[in-house]
């Protein structure tokens, strides 16, 4: 008998899980701090996608894939050269996809299971180009069932954005739109989902965190690609006791743990993914990646019509370069090792005059500005393969660089 759709998306999933397992690939993410956002709260009216990832892999890198319907890019783990699961990532049709593991949507006498939540995004690359195309897929392993207890944001090259609270047998949509439920035009979440047990979950004060910086960002009309990163993925405040880092006398102490923080000692990348604006080829849309913590790193552009990734932060046998420049900048900021200590960053390492941060945001800058150069020469279309792959390339290579610099100065 010929399974149907719900039953062969369950078969997908178990297989490919089946096969990850064996190669020993590390689980889930365990935690993660997201936004979906809606082109009426841009500076510019694209809409976006952001993920601070948490997890246990701290060694990400990204792949192109050409194995599905749209060829995509996305993040990986350190040991995941092949792209077996995709924990978010942009493909050609524009179709952008991250998620944040809930620890509230159990259903009763299960465990939460998280398994499967990189599995069904390289799936939804692969196969989807709208909301409502991911939607359908839901849809169609809701009875039959999947290992996933996730919030799913999603963005599409005709502007939609949403996110979807998705269990094992069962999803709910949010539109970032829809002032109901987005009155400001977002869509924050953590890893507890609004529709789940209001006695479980946890990343509380991460989304309070978020949804207060991102507000304000948009409240002042410059929330962007480039300040989501600056100012949000970055941030080292804790909205339970008014402490940040960053800001003058904002940190009493000479160190600040980083259990509560949006950027924390866990953080494994951080993207921010930003679709084209309405009558612009999908082809335009665009993934900004750091590899691990973003105040540790600086951006750098990836498309999916570029049909590969610069080999600075490409998945290898080794590290990505850029992400092992990064890990040396962390070292830095946590100059210990041992047991709880390793949770705090130094104020002194990240504030101080030889701190590398200044640099690296700097590089973002660069980097966005090289960026929007390009687009003025593209119109509404995109250019071929080659010059995307040529100018993401020159990005990669040039921030290597200078956090190499910045790494030797601050020594």
């Amino acid at each position: 008998m010929v399974p149907n759709r719900a039953s062969r998306l369950v078969l997908i999933l178990a297989a490919a899980s089946c096969a990850a397992a064996s190669l020993l690939l590390p689980g889930g993410a365990s935690a993660c701090t997201t936004a979906v956002v809606s082109g009426k709260a841009t500076a510019d009216g694209r809409p976006l996608l952001w993920k601070n990832r948490d997890a246990d892999d701290l060694h990400n890198q990204a792949v192109y894939r050409d194995d599905g319907k749209y060829a995509y890019v996305g993040l990986v783990n350190g040991a995941d050269q092949l792209g077996l699961q995709i924990w978010s990532g942009v493909n050609a049709a524009g179709f952008a996809i991250m998620n944040s593991a809930s620890y509230n949507l159990t259903e009763p006498g299960q465990d939460t299971n998280t398994i499967a939540e990189g599995l069904l995004m390289k799936l939804a690359l692969q196969t989807c180009a709208t909301v409502d195309d991911f939607e359908r897929l839901l849809a169609s392993s809701d009875a039959a069932g999947r290992d996933v207890s996730a919030n799913f944001g999603v963005i599409d090259a005709r502007g939609g954005a949403a996110l979807f609270e998705t269990g094992r047998h069962a999803h709910k949509r949010f539109d970032a739109d829809d002032p109901r439920v987005a009155p400001n035009g977002m869509i924050v979440r953590s890893n507890f989902s609004d529709g789940g047990d209001d006695k479980e979950g946890s990343g509380f004060l991460r989304r309070a965190r978020a949804e207060e910086l991102l507000g304000r960002l948009a409240a002042e009309k410059k929330l962007s690609a480039e300040t989501l990163l600056a100012d949000v993925a970055r941030d080292l405040g804790n909205a339970a006791l008014n402490v940040d880092p960053r800001r003058p006398g904002g940190a009493p102490g000479a160190w600040v743990q980083t259990i509560d923080t949006i950027n924390r000692d866990i953080t494994s990348n951080a993207s921010v993914f930003v679709g084209p604006r309405p009558g612009e080829d999908p082809r335009r849309a665009t993934a900004w990646v750091i590899l691990g913590q973003p105040l540790t790193g600086a951006a750098v552009p990836l498309w999916a019509a570029a049909g590969g990734v610069p080999p600075q932060l490409a998945a290898g046998a080794a590290r990505a370069p850029l992400g092992e420049t990064f890990d040396k900048i962390k070292e830095l900021y946590y100059p210990r090792r041992r047991g709880e200590l390793k949770r705090y960053i130094s104020v002194a390492a990240v504030a101080g005059p030889r701190s590398p941060a200044p640099a690296l945001l700097a590089d973002d800058a660069r980097n966005f500005r090289r960026v929007a150069e390009a687009e003025k020469t593209w119109g509404a279309g995109a250019p071929a393969a080659a010059e995307l792959l040529e100018l993401e390339t020159e990005i990669a290579e040039r921030t290597l660089d200078d956090a190499r610099a910045a790494l030797a100065a601050a020594r």
